[in-house]
């Protein structure tokens, strides 16, 4: 008689809850004969028998039953640890923070975290619908994905390039700027024309187009929003210049959308904060929103060589 081992729990745990030495051999990924000869050695170091050997079959005796339900009592905790690494091996129970642009939020993550989540269905996801540049990153960034158009120069969070665009004109079904396949900047002169806010980058880069080909527009509205944009130039109240993936969203409405000769990049980039661990449901949402960026260009590229 003597202490048991951990592998002798292991088989005698496995013939009690499947029944016969067979279906425990097949589990511990072992033989009949090697079982049979383990649960001989346990019921010697015991001390007494564990099971009566009735028409080829084991009956487990009234100590046997005893001893399995403390036996199932300690490995309830084991259990509960390999369910916690399966869940993290799989990314269940993970929750992803992302901090995007609201344009993003609308017209880009939804397809990417549909992706995400048919692979991962586990993964809980908090999105917050500000730039995430705001965020201090002195005291640490709050997310684990952030989504921004441009570049960031920073050592507090690496920056991978998801998209590349050029930024496309947006015109009034109708318009006469629609006969029109690549539109010059010559073409808006005195054109009523719907801006981006005063603060806009990108806002910047079209008035400086603009102001070097000595071109006036009529600037009759600006609004902060690309979205707003796209609604009152489907309204008829003017044309605009503004990022792809938001007037990809208006496609089906009464718009339709040009080349402009000028090139005007338009980055999307998404940003892993350096202060953070890296999540793995957060990368894999980084690769579904490069596949869903590249395939929005190849969209984009189709309608403007139509």
């Amino acid at each position: 008689m003597g202490d048991l081992n951990l592998r002798q729990i292991e088989v005698f745990r496995a013939t009690m809850k499947f029944g016969t030495v067979t279906a425990a051999a097949a589990a511990l990924a072992s033989s009949q004969p090697t079982i049979t000869r383990e649960l001989r050695r346990l019921e010697d170091t015991v001390g007494f028998s564990l099971f009566e050997r009735r028409r080829q079959r084991l009956h487990p005796t009234a100590r046997a039953l005893k001893l399995y339900h403390e036996v199932q009592a300690s490995f309830i905790g084991l259990d509960r640890i390999n369910v916690c690494v399966d869940g993290l091996r799989g990314s269940y129970d993970e929750i992803l923070y992302i901090a995007t642009l609201p344009a993003f939020a609308q017209n880009l993550l939804p397809e990417a975290l549909r992706r995400l989540m048919t692979r991962h269905p586990h993964v809980s996801v908090r999105i917050d619908t500000s730039d995430p540049r705001d965020q201090s990153p002195i005291s640490g960034f709050n997310f684990d994905i952030g989504l921004i158009e441009g570049s960031y120069g920073s050592e507090s969070a690496d920056v991978l390039t998801v998209g590349s665009f050029d930024q496309v004109c947006v015109i009034p079904a109708g318009h006469a700027l629609a006969e029109k396949k690549v539109l010059v900047p010559e073409d808006f002169h005195d054109v009523d024309f719907i801006s981006l806010g005063d603060n806009d980058p990108f806002r910047m880069q079209i008035d400086r187009m603009f102001d070097e080909a000595g071109v006036t527009r009529k600037m009759s509205i600006s609004t902060q929003s690309a979205n707003a944009v796209c609604e009152m130039v489907a309204c008829g109240l003017g044309v605009a210049i503004i990022n792809p993936l938001t007037a990809l969203s208006y496609r089906d409405k009464p718009i339709v959308l040009r080349k402009l000769s000028r090139s005007i990049r338009f980055l999307v980039s998404a940003l892993r904060p350096a202060n953070r661990p890296v999540v793995n449901s957060g990368e894999s949402l980084v690769q579904y929103l490069t596949a869903v960026c590249g395939e929005r260009a190849r969209l984009l590229e189709s309608i403007l060589e139509k």
